[in-house]
């Protein structure tokens, strides 16, 4: 179907760069991110096209919505096929981040486990499980409930010692923030938080000096949400079961934030195209003081 359309590989390779997730990950599960969030991402933006090509609010219930230009730019000369993908999957993803890395991360798990449904493929050798997705929702609910039993039985018996795990800072009235530092670390994590984190995804990660993956810890030392920070930005922030953290939870790791510097993910550099950019994908770091802000 969309497969011959002369924009769809370059949909695809614009989409791939902002799920940023490393080569060595990404290559055996390539082909699943293509009919799955691939084929999501692209029907999104064809039914956005039928609409208006030129531009786009920002989703949600919005009396005033911030609109984006996502046609290319093709006044401006060039490839304007290349400026029209990157930006619209830097806005995807600034909308879908969460749901998108849940969805990645549970195909890796699939792929590295060898899960049965991944042999149950059609004409065109893609898997039926992802294909009968019409929706980013109905993924994330195959992914949810495809994460949900690897290995928890033996994660809640894990034992943690020193090396597991390293304290980071005090986050004040008991809580506490704690840098998970063991493949251990990461399986009893994603089990009590119940998200994917301990499913073999982040592991390569572990001993990369540029990456830190902690745990918001409540006085009992119980996780509260876990962060995902790259490069001095944090690329998520998950409460149980993948969702949003409350606003006490937010308002506990702005104060780390402010501590070591951290940024929101959407303001690292070469996420932002023109002026029309607000950072409305991600609501982690969205009440920070703006001395903060990139």
């Amino acid at each position: 179907m969309s497969n011959d359309h002369p924009e769809y590989q370059e949909a695809l390779f614009h989409l791939a760069c902002e799920l940023d997730i490393p080569d060595r990950v990404l290559q055996p599960i390539r082909h699943l991110v293509g009919c799955s969030l691939g084929r999501i991402f692209w029907i999104d933006w064809l039914r956005s096209d039928a609409k208006d090509p030129g531009w786009v609010p920002t989703p949600g219930d919005h009396d005033d919505p911030q609109w984006h230009r996502v046609d290319g730019w093709p006044e401006m000369g060039g490839s304007s096929r290349y400026r029209k993908w990157s930006r619209r999957a830097q806005l995807w993803m600034q909308w879908h981040s969460v749901d998108a890395w849940h969805v990645a991360d549970w195909l890796v798990t699939a792929q590295s486990d060898g899960h049965a449904w991944l042999a149950k493929v059609d004409e065109q050798g893609h898997p039926k499980k992802l294909m009968k997705c019409g929706t980013l929702d109905r993924l994330v609910h195959e992914a949810s409930k495809g994460l949900r039993n690897r290995n928890a039985r033996l994660a809640r018996d894990v034992v943690l010692g020193l090396k597991d795990e390293h304290f980071i800072l005090d986050l004040g009235v008991g809580h506490t923030l704690v840098h998970l530092r063991s493949r251990s670390a990461l399986r009893k994590e994603g089990v009590l938080m119940g998200h994917c984190i301990g499913q073999g995804g982040y592991d390569d990660l572990l001993n990369d000096p540029d990456v830190i993956l902690a745990s918001v810890r409540a006085p009992d030392g119980t996780p509260m949400a876990t962060l995902d920070i790259r490069r001095g930005y944090i690329r998520q922030l998950c409460a149980r079961g993948n969702t949003e953290p409350s606003d006490a939870v937010k308002g506990l790791v702005k104060g780390a934030a402010d501590a070591f510097g951290w940024k929101d993910w959407c303001n690292r550099r070469g996420s932002r195209d023109d002026a029309d950019y607000c950072s409305e994908g991600i609501a982690i770091l969205r009440d920070l003081p703006s001395a903060r802000r990139i």
